[in-house]
């Protein structure tokens, strides 16, 4: 993946929209990404152009087998910035298909960078490509998947939820 980072044009908590709407999520239950779940991840995601990042370190309660981060929150964590990636082209997107590859045991406590671009687009379809970085730098895993961003009906019921009037800056 390219090292270069993007400038960052929204989080996971607001993302200014190609209308000029300000968009702020309202707290809520999602494993990775919501601050109400008692026991998800509660993870903050930047977005930039085409990208969307997040740091996160696991807990004990986040292990599986022989001490190691547990596989499926690796996962998670890929799916995250994956299904992200594509907020910067005003799409809300859910995951449709995901492929990963595990390179390396992630350690709990370890800081681990995650992040997620969109490689090609063809209509509502978007290909994104992630990898999951430990603190040294090494690949723990690296995935590729198609994403299904919302349709217009979905995206408007998805600003009226969340959002704020295009032009008010919804702060």
């Amino acid at each position: 993946m390219d090292e270069q980072a993007p400038a960052i044009i929204g989080t996971s908590d607001a993302i200014l929209a190609e209308d000029g709407g300000r968009y702020a999520f309202a707290d809520h239950n999602c494993f990775a990404c919501g601050r109400e779940n008692p026991i998800g991840m509660g993870l903050h995601i930047e977005l930039g152009e085409g990208m969307a990042r997040t740091t996160w370190a696991a807990g004990d309660d986040f292990v599986g087998w022989s001490d190691k981060v547990h596989g499926g929150i690796i996962a998670t964590l890929l799916d995250e910035v994956m299904a992200w990636a594509p907020s910067s082209f005003d799409s809300w997107a859910v995951t449709a298909e995901m492929r990963v590859r595990y390179r390396s045991p992630a350690m709990p406590g370890e800081t681990l960078a995650a992040t997620g671009r969109v490689v090609g687009r063809r209509r509502r379809i978007y290909e994104v490509a992630g990898e999951v970085r430990g603190a040294d730098g090494r690949l723990i895993a690296e995935g590729s998947g198609r994403y299904l961003g919302a349709s217009p009906s979905q995206k408007a019921d998805l600003k009226a939820r969340y959002g704020a009037a295009p032009g008010t800056g919804g702060e």
